[in-house]
């Protein structure tokens, strides 16, 4: 199982990632290292990296570690013995928050410009996000306006490159 993982990693010659914490699903594996989640068979692997996962936690009710990432897109894997992976999977998504910002849009309504980084990449350029709040839509006359205004002004403070 551990050799099949390195090899499905990019660059499956170079140092092998440190995992943190594993635990088994179903059908596999579930891998948490400094960088990623991973999940697979030993035959097929999906990785998804802490900084593409906008929110998502465990449910012990169901036994899945659920995520939405940004775009919306969501996954689960089930967990038959979930270890420390729910407790690193909260620790690892906050560490790749570099900054939050909240941006009043209407009254108490308003979107929040995330910045984050790629922990397996730590020189890489910030990844900006902005996420919408309750009530407002990006249909809401001025809501598109007022996210690009307040993002370029983020990233004119805090993106060094």
């Amino acid at each position: 199982m551990y050799d099949s993982y390195r090899a499905s990693l990019a660059g499956g010659n170079a140092r092998p990632p440190r995992i943190l914490a594993w635990a088994y699903t179903p059908d596999g594996v579930c891998i948490g290292s400094e960088a990623r989640l991973s999940y697979g068979d030993g035959t097929q692997w999906t990785h998804l990296g802490w900084h593409e996962i906008e929110r998502g936690g465990w449910n012990s009710e169901t036994s899945r570690l659920r995520w939405i990432q940004y775009g919306n897109r969501q996954g689960f894997v089930e967990l038959t013995e979930p270890g420390r992976v729910p407790e690193l999977f909260r620790e690892r998504v906050a560490a790749s928050i570099l900054l939050e910002k909240f941006v009043p849009v209407r009254g108490r309504a308003g979107l929040t410009i995330v910045g984050r980084r790629d922990l397996g990449h730590p020189e890489a350029a910030i990844v900006w996000h902005t996420a919408l709040g309750r009530g407002l839509s990006w249909d809401t006359e001025g809501v598109q306006e007022v996210a690009d205004t307040a993002l370029a002004q983020v990233r004119a403070d805090y993106d060094i490159r």
